[in-house]
């Protein structure tokens, strides 16, 4: 590196395999352009989860509107039924298929699962177990986020009933989040106000697990991360 070059750090860095994401900011558009961003660096086909609202939020295209997941891969919860969780029939399903000599291991995974909303489940039991993980960004989880807990226990379940599927679940969301946003083992907000002002914006990392090269509470401006500028371009990004 030549001297007073910028430090680049790789996109891979934010898509380790084996940890859950949480990523939220304060312009939506810019969150899921860098989810998207993120889940590609990890896996080359993800699956889209996105939480839909009637339109645009602020009137800038994301990764959907762009076309830019495969249709067998992308998702939309468009009814909020079908991203609440399912407590009462998860307590129901339990009292009826569980064994009294089941291991509390197996009974608790199976509760995660059941709790989980419908379209998380559809996702889950068409997972290939036995194939690579698959990344999962979870777009908009801010639309659903009075339906679900708010300290780290409550959320951890969710993300080890996904990453249990198998899947690796990276979560996008506007406006401040609460307290469980730490069941996750990377936590990072976006700050940009807009597209347009995409390359000023920075990166700060609010939890990482010990040993990982992205340093808490230091912030990296996205243009310095390499493989990030053709999410945030007028060219619609890789298939």
């Amino acid at each position: 590196m030549s001297a007073g070059a910028r430090p680049t750090l790789d996109l891979s860095t934010f898509a380790e395999d084996g940890f859950s994401t949480f990523l939220w900011g304060s312009s939506r558009a810019v969150v899921n352009r860098l989810l998207f961003a993120m889940v590609r660096a990890h896996d080359p086909e993800p699956i889209w989860l996105d939480l839909r609202g009637r339109e645009l939020a602020d009137g800038e295209p994301g990764p959907v509107e762009l076309d830019w997941i495969p249709r067998d891969h992308l998702y939309l919860a468009e009814e909020p039924a079908s991203a609440r969780p399912q407590d009462a029939i998860a307590n129901m399903a339990l009292w009826t298929v569980v064994r009294a000599d089941e291991p509390d291991a197996a009974v608790s995974r199976l509760a995660d699962f059941v709790r989980l909303p419908p379209i998380a489940q559809q996702i889950l039991q068409r997972a290939d177990v036995g194939a690579a993980r698959h990344a999962l960004a979870v777009a908009n989880s801010d639309r659903v986020r009075g339906e679900y807990p708010t300290t780290v226990e409550g959320v951890r379940p969710i993300v080890r009933a996904l990453m249990d599927g198998p899947l690796l679940p990276f979560f996008g969301a506007v406006g401040p989040p609460g307290a469980g946003r730490m069941a996750f083992d990377l936590v990072f907000e976006v700050r940009a106000p807009d597209l347009a002002h995409w390359g000023d914006g920075t990166l700060l990392a609010e939890k990482v697990p010990p040993g990982h090269p992205v340093r808490l509470g230091t912030p990296i401006r996205l243009r310095d991360i390499a493989g990030l500028a053709s999410a945030f371009g007028s060219a619609p990004g890789p298939k």
